[in-house]
């Protein structure tokens, strides 16, 4: 069996549009990819969702729920269509309980719903935090994963490092997630439903070979929907 996996896209000019890598991502994990229309209605996200068995989140524009501060200037605040279409596909998503891979704007969306916070720039707001945005110049940096984690469970890279490609960063993961990662700054770089089926990062592992996030979802996704 090859479940579906669902990924939300971007909504910019009246288009819709996704990162090729995330599709390719999906698929070497042996999912099927299914990019997501903008949905306007419970009925509309409930039918959209009626194939998925797993759901990705990708990277987009800034959050402004549960903001501390206001966002920077290089980051626009997210359309409004897509903010009510990422709301009702994820209502389907966590009540049909879909494994879901939440990546930036996607873990801040899974923190935001569950009553976290975010820091709209956490550079400037947060003493001593590194540069972690590649439009500042920053470069890829070091990730410090907790023990006893699903993430450090299924981490299957060499290496620790990740890039950096956000303004804004989790401050609080709201109720039922726990923190699974940081940069060595402090910064909270992923943070996981304590049941392991919810995992957000603040990284892009599409972009850097991180198979193993990929192929936990597809795995998520065959033993959640087994018949």
């Amino acid at each position: 069996m090859t479940p579906f996996i669902g990924i939300t896209t971007s909504f910019e000019n009246q288009q819709q549009r996704l990162d090729h890598t995330y599709v390719t991502a999906v698929r070497a994990a042996q999912g099927q990819p299914m990019l997501l229309p903008l949905v306007d209605s419970m009925t509309e996200a409930r039918r959209v969702c009626d194939p998925l068995q797993g759901f990705v989140i990708p990277g987009g524009p800034g959050i402004t729920a549960n903001m501390i501060g206001a966002l920077p200037a290089p980051l626009s605040p997210v359309n409004p269509k897509r903010w009510k279409s990422d709301n009702l596909l994820l209502d389907v998503a966590i009540a049909r309980n879909l494994p879901i891979l939440g990546i930036c704007y996607g873990m801040q969306l899974l923190s935001v719903r569950a009553g976290g916070t975010l820091y709209a720039d956490v550079e400037t707001q947060v003493t001593g935090t590194l540069v972690h945005s590649e439009q500042r110049g920053a470069p890829d940096h070091a990730l410090e994963i907790l023990p006893n984690t699903h993430l450090a469970r299924i981490w299957d890279l060499d290496t620790h490092m990740v890039n950096s490609r956000h303004f804004q960063a989790v401050c609080d993961p709201g109720t039922g997630y726990i923190v699974s990662a940081r940069s060595t700054d402090g910064t909270i770089e992923a943070i996981e439903r304590t049941d392991g089926v919810h995992i957000g990062v603040q990284f892009h592992p599409e972009r850097m070979g991180a198979c193993g996030l990929f192929r936990n979802l597809v795995q998520q996704a065959l033993r959640l929907n087994k018949p």
